[in-house]
């Protein structure tokens, strides 16, 4: 029993330092391009976020792997040269990678003849809809859509026109900040507009979307 207990304890912690370093890997890279730090720690940034993009890609669509690995390759080289333009481009392509990919997971869910993802998922959790929660549902989906869309917009507006700082602090400060502002709302307003119904916690909802048929 004892050992069981020291293994979750073990466990845990390995998924709470994970879960740290997730956290606070954005605030190195924009520190990193605040502060412009040396050469070297920029170069590692650049190398770790250009490899994670790409594994994250190829991992989650197969058929654009060689796009991913293509792309990759470029960072690789283009941080060899710069480390600074590496991790600024790194950066960019990651922010932009995650959210098209979000954006297109989605949206073609809303497609005629589809079932939106936020209905697929609330079905999954909940068994049957009624018609209020089918409309609710999709509506969510469009909201996200939106959502992801304006990052994108947000970001490649602040890239073009505002430094460099301000562009990082909104794709690697306020990122995360605003998905968990855009799920708390969401959560929050679904409990009021139906009180008497039972929800599923956001574990239920993870473990739904992680269940989700490859596309």
């Amino acid at each position: 029993m004892p050992s069981a207990a020291a293994a979750w304890t073990r466990g845990g912690a390995a998924v709470g330092a994970g879960l740290s370093l997730f956290a606070l890997y954005p605030l190195l890279v924009h520190g990193a391009i605040v502060a412009d730090l040396d050469a070297d720690t920029a170069l590692v940034l650049a190398l770790v976020q250009a490899g994670v993009t790409g594994l994250v890609v190829s991992r989650a669509a197969p058929r654009f792997r060689w796009i991913a690995l293509a792309g990759a390759i470029a960072l690789f080289g283009l941080s060899w040269r710069s480390a600074r333009d590496g991790l600024l481009a790194a950066s960019a392509i990651s922010h932009a990678a995650i959210y098209v990919g979000l954006l297109a997971l989605f949206g073609r869910t809303l497609l005629a003849g589809r079932e939106p993802l936020i209905t697929w998922i609330a079905r999954r959790i909940r068994g049957s809809l009624t018609e209020e929660m089918l409309v609710y549902t999709r509506r969510v989906t469009i909201a996200w859509c939106l959502f992801f869309a304006g990052q994108l917009a947000m970001s490649a507006l602040l890239f073009a026109f505002a430094p460099p700082a301000v562009w990082s602090f909104f794709i690697n400060v306020l990122d995360l900040p605003l998905v968990a502002a855009m799920f708390l709302t969401e959560y929050a307003y679904r409990l009021r507009k139906f009180r008497n119904h039972s929800h599923g916690s956001i574990a239920d909802v993870v473990r739904v979307f992680s269940e989700r048929p490859n596309p």
